[in-house]
């Protein structure tokens, strides 16, 4: 099973050699999944790769596939970044550089004109991001294409949260509007609506606003969180769509995927991803929606099933954490936005051609599998998961039927591994506390992953 795996793995991710790579790529948030699988999915076709990142200690910096590793200012801090960048711009070749994060995205846009000059970029307008970025702009756009969200309220002050949290009941979800308005707090946290749990929660997270930002200055409106209805049916169950739309013409490529476990359990990031059908009248909307706000490039929109209804939960307009298990199914999505960076529309169709033609269906599912095993054995110490719920997720890891596509292990690039491992094990041992709450009861696990 080992080697039939390994052969299919080499098939479907080296992917063929793109005609014209004419310039170096820069990839940033070089501590993501995304990122490395970018860098690895680029490199393989023949582009130079640069990974650029504030720390040293990343693993997409340690992949062969990456030429250099720059390090840089914080992406949060806009304007330091880009200056930055219009720094290294004027030393050696043209670059292109792409949007890894929600931070960078936001740089890339603000300052379109000023790195355009010196940057090969496919990258919408400002007012097209902050439609994403803002999640006040994007209920507002999705509701005027017909996708629907969950009910969502935008209090003033924490008395106000805690009165709309104890008028919704149940369960809530209190997060910022937008991620980049907090500077360390957790993207969200899952609370019982009554009790003062609300209005506590709520003035932490105005506390940690980022207020000397960029965002905090032009769109003051995105630094209050906001309260969202919050479903059980997260947990084990989003919808994903995700592919490329072209700017000229609106052309569309798309795959669908079901993310079935993530950490923390209540809201986190994907632990293990399987493959979906696409729902025509869930893509249906999504092209209307980058329609009307004027997104192209790469996306991922995320769904929750309830009350027998599809709710938008997100919209990630740049490089996605499983985006490994889209390029092993077909859609060269680094590529296609180099291709279109670079001005090459002939790969750009080729490209587009292949993601519509080629599936994949022998691709049974992505996942982290350090990550899920180590989740299992953590879990089954603290008592927090049964003997047969731990067995099922080992199981799915193991005895798959088709490829397994894993989000950091690769049999021809094995150190950015060794480097998740080593920094996985460095977290636990310098931030205990929060190492344990991870894996702590449902009920005691609030925080989302960050």
């Amino acid at each position: 099973m080992q080697m039939l795996e390994a052969e299919l793995l080499d098939k479907v991710t080296t992917g063929a050699p793109l005609k014209t790579p004419s310039a170096t790529i820069l990839l940033g948030n070089a501590g993501y999944y995304g990122t490395l699988a970018a860098a690895r999915s680029l490199g393989r076709a023949g582009v130079k790769v640069v990974t650029v990142d504030p720390s040293m200690i990343c693993h997409s910096r340690y992949s062969r596939y990456t030429s250099q590793h720059l390090t840089c200012p914080a992406f949060e801090d806009s304007s330091a970044w880009v200056e930055w960048l219009l720094r290294k711009a004027r030393i050696g070749p043209r670059r292109s550089i792409y949007a890894t994060s929600d931070a960078v995205s936001f740089a890339l846009a603000r300052y379109r004109d000023e790195l355009s000059a010196d940057f090969d970029l496919y990258q919408p307008s400002l007012d097209t991001v902050m439609s994403i970025l803002d999640k006040g702009l994007l209920m507002q756009h999705a509701q005027a294409v017909g996708i629907e969200m969950p009910p969502t309220w935008f209090p003033q002050n924490s008395a106000d949260a805690a009165k709309i949290a104890r008028n919704a009941g149940g369960t809530v979800l209190i997060k910022p509007r937008s991620q980049l308005a907090q500077r360390t707090q957790a993207k969200a946290y899952v609370v019982q609506s009554r009790g003062d749990r609300v209005q506590t929660i709520f003035d932490s997270y105005m506390k940690d606003q980022s207020t000397n930002s960029e965002l905090a200055k032009q769109y003051p409106a995105t630094m209050t969180p906001l309260i969202q209805q919050y479903y059980p049916q997260a947990v084990e169950n989003v919808y994903s769509l995700s592919g490329f739309r072209e700017k000229t013409g609106g052309r569309v490529i798309m795959r669908a995927a079901r993310k079935i476990l993530q950490q923390p359990r209540r809201i986190g990031v994907g632990l293990c991803f399987e493959p979906a059908v696409v729902d025509p009248i869930l893509a249906d909307g999504a092209k209307r929606l980058c329609e009307r706000i004027g997104y192209f490039g790469i996306f991922e929109l995320e769904f929750i099933f309830a009350e027998g209804k599809a709710m938008l939960i997100d919209f990630n307009g740049r490089i996605y954490h499983q985006i490994a298990f889209d390029i092993a199914r077909g859609m060269e999505l680094p590529a296609l936005a180099y291709a279109a960076a670079t001005g090459n529309q002939a790969e750009v169709t080729q490209l587009m051609a292949r993601g519509n033609s080629e599936k994949h269906d022998d691709i049974a599912g992505f996942c982290n599998r350090f990550g899920l095993a180590a989740t299992v054995m953590m879990q089954r110490i603290l008592g927090t998961i049964s003997r047969k719920d731990a067995a099922r997720w080992l199981d799915w890891m193991k005895e798959s039927h088709g490829a397994m596509i894993d989000a950091v292990k690769d049999p021809h690039d094995a150190l950015p591994a060794f480097v998740d491992v080593a920094q996985y094990l460095l977290h636990a041992l310098r931030h205990p506390r929060d190492f344990i709450r991870q894996y702590a009861p449902v009920e005691h696990n609030l925080t989302c992953a960050s």
